[in-house]
């Protein structure tokens, strides 16, 4: 595959990132800069598009009016290394009935559950997990460097994880590149 423009990096993150899987439109982006990069992402196979329900984000509007919105597909969320939350059977019509109902929607701390979704085996998710496990933690050059992504990408997958039940901690220090670290049990029971 063709390496993605960061642009349409930015667009894929976020749409990973999100509950729902919808694109938002970046700021600063025009019309037509945004036909073209929604176009791209959808002749790839990266994005589908699905008719917007209100209170959906429009990526686009058609001549009539009609909001058109971009969902992430699994071969987008593939291309930035982002495991797929819903199962191979998902179509746009369960995305659109899902946002809808608000099934799409943050949910509060409270309502999420303590368990972890792991991430498939040998996955650059994964090897962040990993990366991220170790008592020295890591810091996003590092995970940079070992995924190849883009910074804004890596740090789109580690909210990904904290969105998964993982408790991403960060450490500051003065002068030197913040760690990043998934929390113990140790560090959990001492919260």
């Amino acid at each position: 595959m063709a390496k993605l423009t960061d642009t349409q990096l930015i667009v894929l993150s976020k749409a990973g990132a999100r509950d729902d899987g919808i694109a938002m439109m970046p700021e600063g982006l025009n019309k037509a800069a945004a036909a073209k990069v929604g176009a791209s992402l959808v002749s790839r196979k990266l994005m589908r598009e699905v008719r917007s329900k209100p209170d959906m984000p429009v990526w686009r509007e058609d001549a009539e009016g009609r909001g058109t919105s971009l969902v992430i597909t699994r071969e987008g969320r593939d291309a930035i290394g982002i495991e797929d939350s819903q199962s191979d059977s998902s179509t746009e019509a369960t995305t659109v009935k899902e946002w809808s109902r608000g099934v799409g929607q943050q949910r509060s701390p409270r309502d999420r559950s303590t368990t972890v979704d792991e991430p498939r085996s040998g996955s650059k998710q994964a090897l962040i997990i990993k990366m991220l496990s170790r008592k020295s933690g890591a810091t996003l050059e590092a995970l940079v460097e070992a995924t190849g992504w883009l910074p804004h990408t890596t740090r789109a997958a580690l909210t990904g994880l904290r969105k998964r039940g993982y408790t991403v901690l960060l450490k500051r220090q003065d002068g030197k590149p913040s760690i990043y670290r998934i929390a113990s049990a140790h560090d959990r029971a001492a919260a």
